[in-house]
């Protein structure tokens, strides 16, 4: 156990520390991303602002390329530190620049055939490709201006983080095939670590060198390995926690059915025609000596899983038949439903051991009654009716619980040939209400009328409730309205209670009893 606890540990580490390269990416990306968004939005809003720039600019000139516009094209190139080289050509063909030594352009590429009116972009390359350039174009009726820009923004970029190790490059969906770009050439050969979508369908790649994504990859690895870890040791330690807990609560179970500790509560179901008492439903409880009493939803779903159930069930009939029996129900026709699961009801031999348990009792068998959730699914339809048969042959019906809400839906009904149903709370408290549940629990009522078969409300808590249920036809009801699930001798004296409010024939059967 603790070679695989290590073994898992390290491999979880390993495997975390194996995700250097991916998070390395997204890290560097989000450094790169962080440190140059305010630059190339300052370069992007340049972009936005060339027209009202170029045309200004334009207005510096002539365009004959006299002496004025000489002196013109040099103190603006002056006073720019964005501008490289302007260019300015006449109708006429005549070219003056403020960079005496240039000669023609040979070397435009488009890049935005008109980015407005008057304007378009194109990339130029120098010095043997070492130095590429955007260009701003301008046309009016007076000429052509070329302004060659500084890359000021994008050779920060290019050396931030070490020397000459990002590529920056701008492309357009107008002319894919070109590219103003700023770094090391051969970086456009690879992947771009991140790309950026602008405006006038322009897009910004970004290509680091192999050298830095591997300086961040290193530097992440041991993080990383160390994460992996810890969340390896946290894993043994949560499920070495759930499994104390599940040791402890089944040897805990085991002990509660030495001891005794599960013990039947019970929950009247009242006839509201006659206001008599129909039955009770029998409800597990669990009470450990010095401690409150324990929910049956903190343990019921365990044992059934564990398979404690059927010792737990067999404790609480013996216990709820010996009690009940105290009430002389024997002269009456009044049930008790005991709550059991599918698998209970798929053995004949766990079924026998349960009715054993009345050979000893004042109650008669046909007084007995077993409720089976829908919530859990059987597995083994045959073999539940079978033993649903038998069961009704000595005079036990067979209730199906928490009706529309589970597995089976209504084939259980008709598969199991079922003739008890009891509606669930979650429909019945939306009476009153304009939930969609409400027209379930109509339908479930039809069905079940039209089907003759008997119903049983639960969790009738009000009132009105009560009264909508009855005008429904579903005479037969169970909740807090009538009383909450109680020990025996709480239920004893409400047995007494309601004794008095029933017709004369039946109390007078309860006297003689």
């Amino acid at each position: 156990m603790e070679f695989l606890s290590l073994s898992l540990v390290v491999g979880l580490a390993f495997l975390f520390s194996l995700s250097a390269s991916f998070f390395s990416r997204v890290q560097l990306s989000y450094v790169i991303s962080s440190d140059s968004k305010d630059l190339l939005n300052t370069y992007m809003l340049r972009i936005d602002n060339y027209h009202p720039m170029m045309k200004g600019i334009s207005d510096n000139f002539q365009f004959n390329c006299k002496a004025l516009d000489d002196n013109k094209i040099q103190q603006v190139v002056y006073n720019d530190y964005f501008i490289r080289r302007i260019t300015l050509t006449t109708n006429d063909g005549e070219q003056c620049t403020s960079f005496k030594g240039a000669g023609a352009e040979s070397k435009l590429l488009p890049l935005i055939d008109q980015l407005s009116t008057n304007l378009s972009l194109w990339v130029t390359s120098e010095l043997g490709d070492m130095e590429n350039l955007l260009v701003v174009e301008w046309k009016d009726k007076r000429g052509s201006m070329l302004v060659h820009m500084e890359p000021l923004i994008f050779d920060i970029l290019t050396n931030k983080y070490c020397d000459n190790c990002v590529l920056s490059s701008i492309t357009s969906t107008d002319h894919p095939a070109t590219s103003f770009w700023r770094g090391d050439a051969s970086l456009l050969e690879i992947k771009p670590l991140m790309s950026s979508e602008f405006a006038n369908n322009l897009r910004i790649d970004t290509f680091v060198k192999p050298e830095l994504l591997a300086k961040y990859r290193d530097a992440l690895w041991l993080p990383l390995f160390l994460l992996g870890g810890g969340v390896g040791i946290l894993f043994i330690a949560i499920h070495r926690l759930f499994d104390r807990r599940r040791m402890s609560l089944h040897s805990m179970v085991e002990q509660g059915l030495v001891n005794k500790e599960f013990v039947p509560y019970y929950q009247p179901i009242v006839n509201v025609t006659s206001q008599s008492l129909y039955g009770c439903e029998m409800l597990a409880r669990w009470k450990r000596p010095g401690q409150e009493l324990i929910s049956p939803m903190e343990f019921i779903p365990y044992v059934e899983k564990s398979g404690q159930i059927l010792p737990i069930t067999e404790q609480l009939i013996k216990k709820a038949i010996d009690e009940i029996g105290k009430l002389n129900w024997q002269n009456t026709k009044q049930i008790i439903s005991i709550n059991v699961v599918p698998e209970q009801l798929e053995s004949i031999e766990i079924i026998d051991r349960s009715l054993d348990l009345l050979r000893f009792s004042k109650l008669e068998a046909t007084q007995l009654a077993f409720e089976v959730t829908e919530r859990k699914p059987f597995n083994n339809l045959t073999m539940a009716f079978d033993v649903i048969e038998y069961l009704r042959d000595k005079g036990i019906d067979v209730k199906l619980d928490d009706a529309g809400t589970g597995y089976g839906g209504f084939s259980y009904i008709q598969e199991l040939n079922i003739r008890s149903l009891k509606i669930d709370k979650m429909f019945v408290e939306n009476i009153g209400t304009s939930d969609i549940k409400l027209s379930l629990l109509d339908s479930i009522i039809a069905f079940g009328r039209q089907a003759g078969m008997e119903m049983i409300a639960e969790g009738v808590e009000t009132k009105e409730q009560s009264e909508y249920l009855a005008e429904q036809g579903v005479y037969l009801q169970q909740g807090y309205y009538f009383g909450r699930p109680m020990v025996f001798r709480d239920f004893a004296y409400f047995c007494k209670g309601i004794a008095s409010h029933l017709p004369l024939a039946e109390e007078e059967i309860l006297r003689v009893g």
